[in-house]
């Protein structure tokens, strides 16, 4: 259930002008396309800047709210998904629209939250919820509170799972204990696990579960073979303002071949 997960107050609906207290799960990213967060605490002139950079993108996330995330089932236990979610995609092809109970907010701007589960090496939609208003009869003033409710029947009255055939990507999980790394005044933040398919057509050519420092060592593998390929003279003229930005007030400056190197995954479709 969505308020089991962790309480976040705050939310606002988009359509109201007053906020509301929902209790859903702050999404780790503001992107649907990350992998990897690094938290940055950075003192300058006796003032103190938190800055949130995105390891497949530079972004600031001031004044925004964390979002819902997306679930995986595998392995019997539940990760929160990310990166690219391959059933928005799908119910934009297909044209699904949402019920009319469904409420938007700042902390759900899909709408939708998706079920993933890996069933016999494959990636399957398992099911999909909305958030809802509860309807409990407080007075005129009162706060509405949240409930989360499930619709996948409504789209797929006669499947139990859908083949998320279309999603070709090599897929990060970060999961775990997360550890901070601090030097010259700098915090560093990384997950303590991670699981990682490459998916084909839906289908898993390859899994790893692996601890930070493995982890490390699969992206320079990947990177050293991606080095010898014309993606990666392409790559370093495509990223280079996201590279730029991304070093923009580091003190411990990454080279160009670094910063791939960190964001490998989202260059190759597939492990070389």
């Amino acid at each position: 259930m969505l308020h089991a997960r962790l309480l976040f107050n705050n939310i606002n609906y988009l359509h109201h002008t007053k906020p509301i207290n929902g209790k859903v799960t702050a999404k780790r990213e503001g992107t649907p396309h990350t992998h990897y967060t690094f938290a940055v605490v950075h003192n300058i002139m006796k003032y103190s800047f938190l800055i949130i950079i995105l390891a497949f993108g530079f972004k600031a996330f001031a004044n925004t709210t964390p979002q819902i995330p997306d679930k995986l089932i595998y392995g019997g236990k539940e990760y929160e998904w990310s990166g690219i979610s391959p059933a928005y995609d799908y119910f934009e092809k297909n044209n699904f629209e949402p019920p009319k109970d469904a409420l938007e907010t700042t902390a759900n701007y899909g709408i939708f939250i998706y079920t993933y589960s890996i069933i016999d090496n494959a990636l399957y939609l398992t099911d999909v919820e909305i958030l809802i208003e509860k309807h409990v009869k407080y007075g005129e003033n009162y706060v509405p509170e949240l409930a989360d409710k499930s619709v996948f029947k409504d789209y797929f009255p006669n499947s139990d799972k859908i083949l998320m055939q279309e999603h070709s990507n090599i897929q990060v999980i970060p999961y775990g204990k997360m550890v901070e790394v601090t030097k010259n005044g700098w915090t560093d933040i990384h997950n303590k696990s991670y699981l990682i398919f490459d998916f084909k057509n839906g289908l898993i050519l390859k899994e790893f579960d692996l601890n930070h420092r493995r982890f490390k060592k699969l992206k320079e593998k990947q990177f050293e073979k991606f080095k010898n390929t014309k993606l990666y003279h392409k790559a370093k003229i495509e990223r280079k303002s996201n590279f730029e930005g991304f070093n923009e007030f580091r003190p411990n400056k990454y080279s160009i071949d670094e910063y791939l190197e960190l964001i490998i995954f989202r260059l190759i479709e597939h492990f070389v």
